[in-house]
């Protein structure tokens, strides 16, 4: 008997000029590989580096064990969005197997999920959200006790891992 091709998940990705993208992903099989700094510091310069290439801004970020919220934001009319989330994934788990740090790949295949977010009440959602994820989840009481996260750079303003841009900064008209 034939068997019947397995059909992948397909996700619609839209690249509107002027919105933001919420992003999240999964470690493969949501093994907790963020808990290991190396890989944490290697993704954190990946993202700053595809950042500066694919032009987008960080907003707010937080890598969890298992997975990692991002909300950005690109700043040109034209971007292909599902590019920079490739790029950040492709270079942290291809260094990270290289290294010995994993025997098998990091991310869960595919994009994730990525939501558009074109509000100004919408972004600072996603952004308390984000940095109350290591809260809800029990790994700490106080967001800002979080080191992969930009929770505390959106109180004291002292830059983190990645640097990130104020919401205040983006055009809203």
């Amino acid at each position: 008997m034939a068997q019947t091709p397995r059909k992948l998940k397909t996700r619609k990705v839209y690249n509107t000029p002027g919105h933001s993208h919420y992003i999240t992903f999964s470690t493969l099989g949501m093994r907790p590989y963020l808990t290991d700094e190396r890989i944490c510091k290697l993704f954190a310069g990946t993202i700053c580096r595809e950042l500066r290439k694919h032009k987008v801004a960080m907003l707010a970020y937080v890598f969890m064990p298992t997975h990692v919220h991002l909300l950005v934001h690109p700043l040109n009319e034209i971007y292909d969005i599902s590019k920079f989330t490739k790029a950040i994934k492709r270079g942290t788990s291809s260094i990270s197997r290289s290294k010995g740090w994993i025997k098998t790949r990091l991310w869960e295949a595919g994009g994730g999920y990525d939501r558009n977010v074109s509000r100004y009440r919408s972004r600072r959602f996603m952004v308390n959200y984000i940095h109350l994820n290591p809260v809800v989840a029990e790994l700490i009481e106080d967001p800002l006790q979080y080191k992969w996260s930009s929770a505390n750079w959106s109180v004291t303003g002292k830059v983190g891992a990645i640097p990130c841009i104020h919401l205040s900064s983006l055009d809203y008209s």
